[in-house]
């Protein structure tokens, strides 16, 4: 949830705790109490949705990142394997493979990653008897080959995810959208007779409102809550 969008829930939950400890002025007043069951219903409803738009994606990144760090690791132990043969070589096609640092695989994109991961194990795999001599082995180019096929695999995972939070993050905005205009189309509305009724009670179901005025439109002290869009 943004600012915006924490502000309203907090302004909600001011209202609908307001009318509840001033049930007895409003029982004879059906209206108000449907909202009121409604904006409590959907606060329960909006909660909950935060909790799927806030699931955690932490441990799939984990994973992942702990794969890259590894294949990062494997790819240059086996690049330096490489270039030192295509020294001895004297080939230039093996010689080249020496010269990307790990910043530049840290700052790759996903696929260009796995990409020069692969063609430098299918590279590596025409030379492993000469590696072995500058102490790689063919266990550290098989799991170069490996981890270059798996390290994409999470990604459907965490796209799930992400989908799941997203709609959470839609349903959740319609239910604040809702709840908002709920309350500003008709509870203001049917607020406005108690300024005669009970002046003080009136008083302090606008300054709930004034919550959201102030802290998502940043309008000046004074403004009225009911004009807020």
């Amino acid at each position: 949830m943004n600012r915006k969008e924490i502000d309203l829930l907090t302004m909600m939950e001011s209202v609908t705790e307001l009318l509840d400890n001033n049930i007895s002025l409003i029982n004879d007043k059906p209206a108000i109490v449907n909202i009121l069951a409604t904006l409590k219903e959907n606060i329960v409803n909006i909660k909950q949705l935060k909790q799927k738009q806030a699931v955690s994606t932490k441990a799939d990144y984990a994973i992942k990142e702990y794969r890259k760090e590894d294949m990062i690791a494997n790819f240059l132990v086996i690049q330096a394997g490489v270039g030192a043969v295509g020294v001895e070589k004297n080939d230039v096609r093996l010689k080249t493979w020496s010269v990307t640092t790990e910043a530049d695989l840290n700052h790759m994109r996903e696929s260009k990653l796995v990409q020069k991961g692969h063609e430098l194990y299918e590279l590596a795999m025409t030379v492993p008897g000469e590696l072995s001599a500058w102490n790689v082995t063919q266990e550290e180019i098989d799991d170069l080959g490996a981890s270059t096929d798996s390290y994409l695999d999470q990604n459907p995972t965490i796209r799930n995810i992400k989908s799941k939070s997203t709609q959470a993050t839609t349903e959740m905005k319609a239910k604040l959208n809702e709840s908002h205009s709920l309350i500003k189309d008709e509870l203001d509305v049917l607020i406005v007779p108690f300024k005669k009724i009970n002046p003080t009670f009136y008083g302090e179901y606008m300054n709930t409102r004034i919550i959201i005025s102030h802290a998502a439109t940043h309008t000046k002290p004074g403004d009225k809550a009911v004009d807020m869009k």
